[in-house]
């Protein structure tokens, strides 16, 4: 197994309760009881171990039973004292990981609001923004006096970077163990709409120092514009207070034209409570387009959302139809047990019960209608110029799809990064979350699984121009990847 997805072992016996003595010296007061009972954190772990065999339809994808049952093992032993509460969200946290689904995780929207304020809304957060580049911490934004964006973090509490990156990256999920999982794994350590562990996972893990009653932490340093080493102490700060200092990137689409080169941004797929109409969009986009002879789609933040949006931007590039293979679909039940309803909530309860719409396979799932063999076809005035679409990890839902078929239909040239997702299929389209009694913790679940035709690989999409960024660009603030693509251009105009 990679280095990056370990068992829970003795990291996680030091997280739950290891630290509580066994037995109170006689002159001492008796340690408190933890905040959860081993009874009841063993509970909440049964449960989820039965959730995810009565739920999950990939569940052994990218595992082995006896793998998982040695995570879950390690987890039941981890709790032999007690727990907290944010110890059984990193416990659940890397529980989920294990399983290397996308679609898998302890997702803090759909936690329960007494576990979101405990756990999420409280004044540990970094006061500063990272985005991580060839396994260095680069500071992006700073609400903290005497640091700067620019600067690279070396150390923080004394533990070194390559430390914390190596203790919360089997925490995170990924589909697989291709290259582009470990990228998207990597990509969840950034600050930003797609990331976010070192705000809800590093606080929990390695809390803050408190001085004064105000917890803090200490940072080691390096100013690259003085090549100078340098010790910070920095004040924790509530991540919302953070956020209205250094407000997160937009996730809104964007759309410029500079000379011959038109730019179309496309943060996310995700408008499900939103005004805004994405078909309109890129109708007055690729309408403007007209004599633009070179376009770059920048999809690389672009975790998904809904795939039929996906579908529309291809029909705007694609010159003749493109038919997509049909794929096997199937859950892990017929219906949810009784002994599960009641810790699970979801959008639409009717997924709960398949009665007449399943048949029994000869393995522990049970198969759906297969989604038919799709087609997609272009608009009538499709964009005739050239087009390059930016792809990364962070593609692992609808937009590793778009970027799958973007490279089947050979309509654009893909540079950057693999992406994440799976060209074996996917886990996702409907979705639970298990509140777990004692904890609260929530635990996403999808309900419904795709098997890709044939035997692929364990693999993403891999771009045609591969395009990987480097330390000194980002410092510099260069963009490795559009970069990568200007140049393709410049070669088209030579031509």
């Amino acid at each position: 197994m990679p280095h990056f997805v370990r068992t829970l072992g003795t990291a996680l016996l030091m997280l739950a309760g290891a630290a509580q003595a066994q037995t109170a010296p006689p002159t001492m007061k008796p340690a408190p009881a933890p905040e959860i009972s081993a009874d009841d954190a063993r509970r909440d772990l049964r449960i989820l171990k039965l959730a995810f065999a009565e739920l999950h339809p990939g569940l052994y994808r990218s595992t082995t039973p006896a793998e998982l049952d040695a995570e879950f093992a390690a987890a039941d032993a981890a709790v032999a004292q007690g727990s907290s509460r944010a110890a059984m969200y990193l416990l659940a946290s890397q529980l989920a990981a294990a399983v290397r689904c996308g679609h898998t995780w302890t997702n803090p929207y759909n936690q329960r609001a007494d576990v979101a304020e405990k756990l999420f809304k409280r004044a540990d957060n970094l006061p500063f923004t990272l985005r991580w580049v060839e396994g260095r911490a680069l500071v992006t934004g700073s609400a903290a006096p005497g640091l700067a964006a620019g600067a690279e973090v070396l150390a923080i509490d004394g533990r070194p970077v390559a430390d914390i990156s190596a203790a919360l990256l089997p925490y995170l999920r990924a589909d697989g163990e291709h290259v582009g999982s470990l990228g998207k794994r990597w990509s969840q350590l950034d600050s930003g709409p797609n990331g976010g562990a070192m705000d809800r996972l590093f606080p929990l893990r390695f809390p803050p120092q408190r001085s004064d009653g105000t917890p803090r932490y200490r940072l080691r340093v390096r100013d690259h514009a003085q090549a100078a080493l340098r010790e910070v102490d920095v004040a924790a700060i509530l991540g919302t207070e953070r956020d209205r200092l250094l407000p997160p990137p937009s996730t809104a689409w964007a759309f410029k034209i500079e000379g011959d080169t038109a730019t179309l941004t496309l943060p996310t797929f995700a408008f499900w409570r939103s005004d805004f109409k994405p078909g309109a969009f890129l109708t007055q986009t690729f309408t403007a387009l007209r004599g633009v002879p070179y376009l770059i789609i920048d999809l690389r933040e672009n975790e998904g959302g809904d795939d039929a949006i996906g579908r529309l931007v291809l029909s705007h590039l694609l010159r003749a139809p493109l038919d997509l293979p049909a794929y096997r679909v199937e859950s892990a039940y017929e219906r949810v047990p009784y002994v599960l309803a009641r810790y699970l909530d979801t959008w639409d309860f009717g997924f709960f019960d398949r009665t007449g719409k399943v048949t029994k396979t000869n393995g522990r799932n049970w198969r759906l209608a297969d989604k038919p063999a799709g087609r997609v076809d272009p608009v009538a005035a499709p964009y005739p110029g050239r087009t390059l679409v930016l792809v990364g990890p962070q593609n692992s839902s609808a937009g590793f799809l778009l970027a799958r078929d973007i490279q089947r239909s050979g309509a654009a040239l893909l540079v950057g990064q693999p992406t994440g997702g799976n060209l074996r299929g996917l886990n996702g389209g409907q979705l639970a979350w298990i509140n777990l009694p004692a904890s609260g913790v929530g635990v996403d679940i999808p309900l419904i699984a795709s098997f890709a035709p044939g035997d692929p690989p364990d693999a993403g999409v891999l771009p045609d121009v591969p395009a990987t960024p480097r330390w000194a660009d980002a410092v510099a603030g260069v963009d490795t990847e559009l970069q990568a693509a200007r140049a393709v251009i410049a070669r088209w105009r030579r031509r």
